[in-house]
């Protein structure tokens, strides 16, 4: 069996930027911009995994930065694996129906994941916790307008990382792809 050292370099790249992605928006950008919630980039990786990753890597992808999150987060395995792996067949399901080339469809589909994310997050908390997750309106609201600001420069990186690695996008519409 041969390995696919692109993969692996590229998944080890991905799990590294998870992880930094994740320190900025958790310390840096409180040290900055106060209690303004930040952005999530680490959706906006999610997000590149669902739309140029085949079914089954993307899938393992979401597994491995669901356990490098749970470093970052109170949030308890259970729901954030329900969340990620939710917001990730969203994605991929409207992936597979409409897709075009470029930064302005990743954009939409960040906006679309913030929000997607929020809605099972606050739903998936009322039905599985004890204490569920207050609804927070104005600051889930404030993570669902920044995290497609930064859609554009994650965009850009992201490409990047996959040419030096020589990483094949899987970028097709029409159907699912296995």
């Amino acid at each position: 069996m041969k390995i696919k050292w692109n993969k692996l370099i590229n998944l080890m790249i991905m799990v590294l930027l998870m992880v930094i992605l994740s320190g900025f928006q958790n310390t840096f950008w409180y040290q900055v911009f106060g209690t303004v919630p930040g952005p999530m980039l680490w959706l906006c990786l999610i997000v590149y995994i669902s739309l140029y990753r085949k079914l089954y890597f993307a899938v393992f992808t979401v597994y491995v930065m669901a356990l490098t999150l749970t470093g970052f987060t109170v949030l308890p395995i259970k729901m954030l694996l329900i969340c990620l792996l939710l917001v990730y067949l969203i994605m991929y399901s409207i992936r597979s129906r409409v897709f075009w080339e470029g930064p302005a469809y990743y954009t939409i589909m960040c906006t679309l994941a913030a929000f997607s994310y929020h809605v099972i997050y606050f739903f998936g908390s009322l039905i599985l916790e004890k204490n569920p997750a207050p609804l927070a309106l104005l600051d889930r609201l404030i993570q669902v307008a920044l995290t497609p600001a930064f859609g554009v420069p994650m965009f850009w990186l992201l490409t990047k990382i996959d040419k030096m690695t020589l990483e094949e996008l899987s970028p097709e519409a029409g159907g699912f792809d296995l």
